[in-house]
């Protein structure tokens, strides 16, 4: 079982809890908001651009805040090594950030005409490229945070960002009658600056860099562990938004729209396994490092099952008032997301276990078997995809997605099944 009594875990649960409901909160107002005011066509926009925000993200950030979570929590107690860590990923993170922007801004109009056909996308995406060595900065800050286990000041920057996000995107687009525009302006202006608040959390911990510092193994280690993360990641988040992109390839954006609205709601489901994830993850690296892992197994066991039951009833609730919830919160025209909602629920419910713990691999020193599966769920998504998407429409997006979710699940499980019995010797 899961020792709950310890008061820490119970308070970082909590804020990692906090953080997460009020960034799905967040983002599902100012979706009501951009659907409501913009239709299925300009919320179908607002989301490519969105989705290829966030995937550009992963290259900024380029894995930079999970490997301060695992080396501040590993080095809790060298101050000197953690802070040339924290110093070394503050400055990979500019430069990934810095680059990943301009190549963004390079080829805003590639994506935008010659892939989406939408040619109003470019000023977007340019606009997006503009904070990308901001977010960078910040998921560094919060990596460190998350490896101190500093959740409460993790959840204050985390819940900032998002509700001020909102507020100014909702200004900008109702008061400003700014539409789309207005809706990415409200993204990237709180990005910036939140960014450049964030480093006063972690000032204490930052060090001047000098050659000396330059030249050693601290800056290459946190950028070779980034890159099986980033490459994990980025191909992660590809294989559960592929649906999207694919949808915007062959179909339009209103389909985009509708679309977006059932992945409004799959956000719930994640909501408990990703919050419980930021607590497993500096937990499981711990346990690790001292060898006890039958507490690691204990962990496992506990986490899975019970996360599982939370989403299964979080499923049921939308299976029974989802129509009613898309009509009353958006509108009639949205209902044509219900089927699709009720199909990748399935999928995100098995899903859900393994979120929970789905840093497993670069707790335990194996990041790059994330990248690996993630590259072999990716490919196979993408032929579902492609296979049902033209034929079904949105339908087969959601067949497609939630079909490699379930596989994608068993041989996770499978997987960490190997390291228990095969490599620890111990019984699940």
């Amino acid at each position: 079982m899961l020792n709950l009594k310890f008061s820490k875990t119970m308070r970082d649960v909590q804020w990692s809890f906090i953080s997460l409901a009020t960034s799905s909160l967040s983002h599902l107002l100012l979706r009501i908001v951009l659907g409501r005011e913009l239709g299925p066509s300009g919320l179908g926009i607002y989301t490519l651009v969105f989705t290829i925000y966030i995937f550009g993200m992963q290259f900024a950030a380029f894995g930079i805040g999970s490997a301060l979570t695992k080396y501040v929590a590993e080095f809790n107690d060298n101050l000197a090594k953690t802070k040339e860590y924290i110093s070394s990923g503050m400055i990979g993170s500019l430069i990934t950030g810095s680059v990943t922007g301009v190549v963004l801004y390079l080829l805003s109009n590639i994506i935008s005409i010659s892939i989406f056909n939408i040619p109003g996308m470019v000023s977007l995406l340019k606009v997006t490229a503009l904070c990308f060595p901001f977010i960078a900065i910040n998921k560094a800050v919060l990596g460190t945070l998350n490896g101190f286990r500093r959740m409460k000041a993790f959840a204050f920057l985390d819940v900032a960002l998002n509700v001020i996000i909102l507020l100014v995107s909702v200004f900008l687009v109702i008061f400003l009658d700014m539409k789309v525009l207005g809706a990415v302006l409200g993204l990237v202006i709180p990005t910036i600056i939140l960014g450049l608040i964030s480093i006063f959390f972690v000032r204490s911990s930052l060090i001047y860099p000098n050659r000396t510092f330059l030249q050693n193994n601290i800056l290459r280690d946190v950028l070779r562990f980034g890159l099986y993360v980033v490459l994990g990641n980025s191909i992660g988040y590809l294989y559960t938004h592929i649906d999207s992109l694919m949808i915007g390839y062959y179909l339009n954006e209103e389909d985009v729209g509708f679309y977006a609205v059932a992945a409004i709601f799959i956000q719930g489901i994640t909501l408990i396994p990703s919050s419980v994830q930021r607590v497993t993850s500096p937990t499981i690296t711990k346990n690790h490092a001292k060898k006890e892992y039958g507490s690691i197994v204990k962990l496992l066991k506990s986490v899975t099952l019970k996360v599982f039951l939370l989403s299964s009833l979080f499923s049921l609730f939308l299976i029974v008032f989802g129509k009613t919830l898309i009509s009353t919160i958006f509108d009639n025209m949205f209902l044509p997301s219900y089927l699709p909602l009720i199909i990748l629920l399935i999928g995100y419910t098995i899903y859900s276990t393994f979120m929970s713990i789905g840093t497993f691999y670069s707790s335990i020193g194996y990041v790059e078997l994330s990248y690996k599966i993630a590259l072999f769920s990716a490919i196979l998504n993408i032929v579902f995809n492609i296979a049902f998407i033209p034929k079904y429409g949105i339908i087969g997006a959601a067949m497609a997605t939630s079909t490699s979710l379930i596989v994608l699940t068993l041989v996770h499980f499978f997987i960490i099944r190997h390291f228990v019995k095969g490599i620890w010797k111990l019984k699940m």
